[in-house]
């Protein structure tokens, strides 16, 4: 039995920080004005796929996560930034049961192109 399947001696159940950042990484995408998801800055350490750009700290029942996106050109970005914070805290703590203390939104870039125009460029 590893770290992230282990049940504590009074039954709990330990919820592994990849199942937390892959429901933060599904509430980001519903929200408006999200383009896709970006890479963490180098000092950190990096995983696979969108656990690239989530990045999980979960202490007891307390948990805070650090998500690193790309917005689409012509958005507000204090308004999604503050979308995606409702959406991800909403979502982390009806599913897991834990406290979200913070979200912290990094925006590492906007894109300018319609994705359907990167495809017919291709």
């Amino acid at each position: 039995m590893t770290a992230n399947e282990r049940t504590a001696e009074n039954g709990e159940i330990i919820i592994s920080d990849e199942v937390i950042a892959a429901i933060a990484a599904n509430a980001v995408k519903d929200v408006e004005g999200f383009s896709a998801f970006s890479a963490k800055t180098p000092g950190l350490q990096t995983g696979a796929g969108t656990a690239k750009s989530v990045k999980v700290t979960s202490i007891d029942n307390d948990v805070r996560l650090h998500i690193y996106i790309r917005v689409k050109s012509g958005t507000n970005i204090q308004t999604v930034s503050t979308a995606i914070q409702r959406s991800v805290k909403n979502a982390v703590q009806s599913m897991t049961g834990k406290v979200v203390s913070k979200v912290s939104v990094s925006i590492q870039g906007i894109d300018f192109t319609a994705p359907n125009e990167l495809n017919a460029k291709s």
